[in-house]
């Protein structure tokens, strides 16, 4: 299997796997579901931007198949971005009546960076799950590979099965496309819960034009 460039890049600067680590547990001072992923999203975005160097762009709004694509040397390299505290379901398809006929001709076209956040054990985990990985652990699962919305729920679209996201996970690692750090957490959480909201209030202040 060929590394995924981001992973590698992840595994020679772990520091900045510990960085988002430990902004991973800040980005819940301003609540929890469903806005902390998108927070999670944009951090992800300008850490490759600030830390790397790389040129990033986000997907537009009505596009659901990738998140962001990020260019590399000369090449750009497209993302769907799944991030998460504990492994779940992943839903790829959010509109249309569910069913086995759609779940089964839908078509993996970007790599999906599945980023695992655990405060408790204080440990954060990038994957890549490669289209061809996908389609491989899809086609040895069969329908156990597919989450479907069960009666008395939104009927709408459809995903990728709590099993199956660990099978990837399993041979993700397996196959070098994962990166795992336990980081140390922020020491002061009440001091940094004073400061964020400090710095936010200034931040906007100054954008606005009234500077002290």
């Amino acid at each position: 299997m060929t590394i995924d460039p981001l992973i590698k890049l992840f595994k020679q600067r772990l520091d900045t796997v510990e960085l988002l680590g430990r902004v991973w547990e800040l980005l819940y001072i301003e609540g929890s579901a469903p806005d902390v992923g998108k927070r999670r999203e944009n951090f992800i975005k300008l850490l490759l931007r600030y830390e790397f160097g790389f040129k990033v762009e986000s997907a537009p709004d009505t596009e659901r198949s990738w998140d962001f694509r990020v260019k590399i040397g000369n090449h750009w390299y497209t993302y769907s971005l799944k991030t998460t505290e504990r492994p779940t379901i992943v839903k790829v398809a959010w509109n249309g009546f569910p069913s086995w006929e759609r779940a089964e001709s839908f078509s993996f076209e970007y790599p999906i960076l599945y980023i695992t956040g655990d405060r408790s054990a204080k440990k954060i985990d990038l994957y890549v799950f490669t289209p061809a990985l996908i389609s491989s652990v899809r086609d040895d699962m069969g329908r156990d590979f597919w989450w479907m919305p069960r009666g008395g729920t939104n009927p709408r679209g459809f995903g990728i099965s709590a099993r199956a996201i660990r099978r990837l996970m399993e041979e993700a690692e397996r196959g070098g496309n994962h990166v795992g750090k336990t980081y140390k957490p922020v020491s002061d959480l009440r001091r940094a819960v004073e400061g964020y909201w400090r710095g936010w209030y200034y931040l906007l202040k100054k954008l606005a034009g009234f500077n002290d």
